[in-house]
């Protein structure tokens, strides 16, 4: 008997214990690289242009988006961009200057590309940076896809700087057009931890059963 309820407990506290890590390491990946895929399919248009932007001020902690790993982009496209620096692979975006990159693209299929978010803390929390992708057409003019009214964004990712140094701010993502998936959010990731929590402390009244 004492065996078995000392059984349960280790069990519980087994099992709750994993859930509150996995829920606490998404949180901490928050801001690690995410995989973007936009399905294209149902743009109506073959090529276009990709818009990609982050908000951006002066004296504000910097943060900094790379893009990278771009797949399904045309081999030889039009680039505009200011205030944009290539990188390996890619691109990265800094808050404290004004940026945008325009680059045209084949429509019809899946595009892709990694994003990793990186900043300086800031204790006040007082700006939140936000970086926009969308679609145009060939014109550079029409937004494609399903798009938000405002912005024009197909999905948009806001980054919330940490307080303290040494610990990862915060990602966070909305997205617009259901053609856009991330993988992984951090949303789903938390979710699964409190899912995970939820099952080990559903366990309590059936072992006490027994």
């Amino acid at each position: 008997m004492q065996n078995d309820i000392k059984h349960n407990v280790i069990s519980r506290l087994t099992r709750t214990a994993l859930a509150l890590a996995l829920a606490a390491g998404c949180g901490l990946a928050a801001a690690s690289p995410v995989h973007v895929t936009i399905d294209t399919s149902s743009f109506g248009v073959a090529s276009g242009y990709l818009d990609m932007n982050l908000s951006a001020t002066d004296n504000v902690p910097l943060a900094t988006v790379t893009v990278t790993g771009l797949a399904g982009f045309q081999s030889s496209p039009y680039i505009d961009t200011w205030g944009v620096t290539a990188v390996a692979g890619g691109w990265r975006f800094r808050n404290d200057t004004a940026n945008d990159l325009f680059q045209s693209v084949d429509f019809g299929g899946p595009l892709s590309f990694d994003l990793d978010v990186e900043g300086a803390p800031d204790p006040a929390a007082a700006f939140i940076s936000t970086f926009a992708v969308s679609a145009f057409g060939s014109d550079g003019t029409t937004l494609l896809g399903r798009h938000d009214a405002l912005s024009g964004a197909l999905a948009e990712f806001t980054w919330t700087p940490a307080a303290l140094a040494g610990v990862d701010g915060q990602l966070g993502i909305r997205i617009v057009d259901p053609a856009v998936t991330v993988v992984p959010e951090p949303v789903d990731c938390a979710l699964l931890g409190i899912g995970l929590a939820g099952l080990a402390l559903a366990r309590r009244p059936r072992n006490r059963r027994r």
